[in-house]
């Protein structure tokens, strides 16, 4: 089994249909150019459908906290109008935040919805 571990800070939280979750992850690196160095903000794109981990993420994480991950990589194959697509899922199996945890401890709502009084 593949394994992955990275570092960086969450972009995006998407919960999926299935009851997964999809985060976007990012982190900086210097590039060397033709006219000195840069910075390139690469984003790399994880999942997980594991019931506990999601609600603990949901609750505990928000856009912008660094945190670290740990997870296998599994290679898939799937088709798309008729092409073979091979490509990888990097499903988090834990975290740990390296941010601060949020003020309240609960999961913000959604786009539309309100919060419970």
């Amino acid at each position: 089994m593949y394994r992955f571990t990275a570092q960086g800070r969450i972009g995006r939280i998407d919960q999926l249909n299935k009851g997964g979750l999809r985060i976007s992850l990012a982190d900086e690196r210097l590039v060397d150019g033709p006219d000195g160095q840069w910075t390139k903000t690469e984003w790399l794109s994880l999942i997980s459908f594991d019931a506990a981990l999601v609600t603990k993420f949901l609750s505990e994480l928000e856009v912008g906290m660094r945190v670290n991950v740990e997870g296998r990589i599994e290679p898939r194959k799937r088709t798309v109008n008729d092409t073979k697509i091979y490509d990888h899922n990097f499903v988090v199996v834990k975290y740990e935040r390296l941010s601060k945890p949020k003020a309240n401890g609960k999961t913000k709502p959604a786009d539309g919805e309100h919060a419970a009084a």
